[in-house]
């Protein structure tokens, strides 16, 4: 066994599991993140010298930084040090890439795609299950369906993206997978997803579109039948959750009723841009956030409710660790969009066009499902961010260094 073998089996693992036993990936994404540093200090191997890993790097350490600061000026307490766990799997990614690319790209391409068809197949069922048979929105393995929907969607666009780009042997499968995938977000009820869904399909439709029908070919009905009957067996649904929507923004714009999901919203959002106000440069601190939510929706809103973020993830940021931290962020999710954008420019390399793919599905999908939920602090949503990057970053801009693969792993 050797680095190449283990890496391409570690991301058709890492891939499958998101939505469909949550919180275990990010349990096998640390624990093979932490033998990477290992790997990394013993200097048994070395940090990639790949440049957009370290610029993304950088980044997420000056994010890192800023929080830290922000805790320790905002009365600091041991018992509190466990919030800023969370900030672990940003000092992980450097040594997790570098191993990670000790692979061969085709390799992990294939594994890429067929780990992200087999999350969304298996969202697919769970999320029948637990509508039809429990009566709930569907939230997979991952306990949330914000978050649920958040990464079947993006392992159906990746599935979508192989379809188009990707030369495999099995584009229908995937096709299918797709449509297994964007079943499961409407069964999630999450309408911000929806929309970044449709939005990013028909995106990635509209750059592959000389691929596209190529595979439409003799496959153009089946598809046809099948979308239909997804939104046949989803329009109850979708009727039910547009309709609480005008019945939420009803009560807010002609009552001034908060306690809905939307009226909530509203005011986090209102008290997220007061705290901001109040202190800009340093944040409040991740420590304290839970507390100065719940404190200022009772204060002005007259409710008794809890929250640990804004559902705005940028607005959570500026919250937590002030402008530096917020800027950080941005700044990293302007690079990622910039290298996928270039990378899909370049039609000659498959693989580097499916990673500007994935790295632009991840921006997109982080960004605007974000500015209604969570961007970070949460360990699946971080640990997929993580994943999505890793391998996006590799393939779009990433160097395989194959020549440390023949080196056996060492004994455990």
């Amino acid at each position: 066994m050797n680095y190449r073998v283990v890496n391409r089996l570690f991301t058709l693992a890492v891939f499958s599991m998101p939505p469909i036993v949550g919180s275990a990936t990010s349990v096998v994404w640390h624990g093979g993140a932490l033998w990477c540093v290992f790997e990394v200090l013993s200097g048994r191997r070395r940090l990639s010298p790949d440049t957009a890993m370290r610029w993304v790097a950088l980044l997420m350490l000056v994010y890192v930084m800023a929080n830290v600061v922000s805790f320790l000026v905002n009365e600091p307490s041991l018992a509190m040090v466990y919030k800023l766990l969370p900030l672990v799997a940003f000092l992980l990614f450097p040594f997790s890439y570098s191993i990670w690319t000790i692979s061969d790209r085709e390799e992990v391409a294939h594994a890429l795609v067929f780990g992200a068809a087999t999350a969304s197949f298996g969202a697919l069922i769970l999320a029948l299950v637990q509508y039809k048979y429990i009566g709930m929105r569907a939230e997979g393995g991952a306990g949330n369906a914000l978050v649920f929907a958040d990464v079947v969607c993006l392992a159906g666009l990746t599935c979508l993206a192989g379809a188009l780009i990707l030369d495999s042997r099995r584009p229908f499968l995937l096709l299918l997978a797709f449509v297994a995938a964007f079943a499961a977000v409407l069964l999630s009820g999450s309408r911000s997803v929806w929309g970044v869904m449709m939005a990013l399909t028909l995106l990635l439709l509209f750059i592959c579109r000389t691929r596209l029908m190529v595979l439409l070919r003799g496959r153009l009905l089946a598809l046809a039948g099948i979308a239909i009957l997804i939104v046949v067996l989803t329009s109850g649904l979708i009727m039910e959750r547009f309709e609480a929507l005008w019945q939420n923004m009803d009560k807010l714009t002609e009552g001034g009723d908060y306690n809905t999901s939307v009226g909530l919203r509203v005011a986090l959002w209102k008290i997220g841009f007061q705290l901001f106000a109040e202190d800009p440069l340093f944040g409040h601190g991740m420590q304290n956030v839970s507390t100065l939510i719940r404190e200022g929706i009772e204060q002005n809103f007259g409710l008794e409710v809890g929250f640990t973020h804004f559902h705005n993830g940028f607005l959570t940021i500026l919250v937590e660790g002030g402008i530096v931290a917020g800027l950080a962020v941005i700044a990293m999710f302007a690079l990622i969009t910039v290298i996928a954008v270039r990378s899909l420019a370049k039609a000659g390399d498959r693989l580097e066009r499916l990673g500007g793919a994935v790295l632009l599905i991840l921006a997109a999908v982080y960004a605007g499902g974000g500015s209604v939920n969570l961007i970070f602090g949460h360990d699946i949503l971080d640990t997929v961010f993580m994943i999505f990057l890793i391998i996006g970053l590799f393939l779009a801009r990433g160097t395989s260094r194959l020549a440390d693969a023949g080196a056996p792993l060492p004994s455990r």
